[in-house]
């Protein structure tokens, strides 16, 4: 392999947030053959999956170029980082691995120690607030207010449980075909949708649903008229219901931060390598098994670990699925409805 790549130095932002990723110091990968790891009840078992003590925050270029392998791999970076990285990783592989031990030889004591994985950074009341206080992007009408664009029903209306109804009959029928678990989710658990203006994007209606636990989620779906020209690269590899639901329903439909749990912005949207950082193409990334990262279009993630792409290699209804460093190919309708339920659940 060849040095002559290094990675980017300005780490610019996604559409809200710095283009960074919570990403697992231990690979899922690795924990799962951790030796006892199968011996540990299905509870423990996502315990140690998702436990913060093996996250960290990295760049975006520098978790799609490692994508799942040691830190030992890493090229293009700062020979201290690397060693930073590298002593980083063998610490919590040690503290991990004596965890699952214990805890399958009978003593949980220590796993039940972890620490567990926080909320959610991209979406909740939190992080409504957070955009919503003096100074930020977000402005949200303290009531009803009369409004003369195409939401001025659900503006006016001062029932939310009237404000909800309204806004689902303007979801086309094919794309809640598409995903069906989800849309049947939403019918239920949906208790408030509130129409607000984002500075630079414009208007855009928010989505309050109440997850299993009781708490409130925020979806935002933008006003399909900023669903214009030029389309993203590779378009035509959404099926119909998708491009009909990003024209004429929403331009864009997502948790707060812009891009996880839905479909982006068409005009967000790009070739998987330009969204990680690497407009060129990401290095050593093409290899037999797997599509070109610049015939791959980005639509929306889990704000993490995961990516769903389409591309003119695939069929269209078809979409890749990026994890760590897995590359798989399968249907696009049944894998966005899994995302966009997974936080509900």
């Amino acid at each position: 392999m060849q040095d002559e790549f290094s990675v980017p130095a300005l780490i610019g932002k996604g559409k809200f947030e710095a283009a960074v990723v919570a990403a697992r110091i231990i690979t899922l990968a690795e924990i799962i053959q951790i030796p006892g790891f199968i011996e540990l009840t299905s509870e423990q078992m996502l315990r140690v999956a998702r436990t913060a003590t093996n996250l960290q925050w990295v760049s975006r270029p520098v978790y799609w170029m490692q994508r799942g392998r040691g830190a030992e791999w890493l090229r293009g970076v700062h020979p201290d980082y690397r060693a930073d990285q590298v002593r980083l990783e063998n610490e919590v592989r040690s503290e991990l691995y004596h965890v699952v031990a214990t805890a399958a030889a009978g003593d949980a004591r220590l796993l039940d120690q972890l620490e567990p994985d926080g909320p959610t950074t991209v979406s909740g009341i939190r992080k409504l607030l957070e955009l919503s206080e003096e100074g930020g992007p977000l402005h949200l009408p303290d009531s009803p207010v009369a409004d003369t664009g195409p939401w001025r029903a659900i503006a006016a209306s001062p029932d939310p449980s009237e404000r909800a109804r309204l806004a689902m009959s303007l979801w086309n029928s094919d794309f809640l075909a598409l995903v069906p678990r989800f849309a049947a989710t939403l019918r239920t658990r949906l208790r408030d949708v509130r129409v607000c203006n984002w500075d630079l994007e414009g208007a855009a209606l928010l989505y309050f649903v109440e997850d299993a636990n009781g708490d409130i989620l925020v979806w935002v779906g933008w006003e399909p008229r900023l669903s214009v020209e030029p389309r993203p690269p590779f378009w035509a590899t959404l099926p119909a219901a998708a491009r009909q639901f990003l024209s004429e329903v929403h331009a864009g439909f997502t948790m707060l931060d812009g891009e996880s749990f839905g479909l982006a912005q068409p005009s967000y949207m790009s070739t998987f390598a330009a969204w990680a950082g690497w407009p060129a193409d990401i290095p050593d990334w093409d290899r037999d098994d797997v599509i070109a990262s610049t015939s791959l279009l980005w639509l929306t993630g889990n704000g993490g670990d995961t990516a769903l792409c389409t591309s003119p290699n695939l069929a269209v209804g078809e979409a890749a699925v990026l994890i760590e460093g897995d590359f798989s190919i399968s249907e696009l309708g049944p894998e966005l409805d899994s995302l966009m339920l997974s936080p509900l659940l």
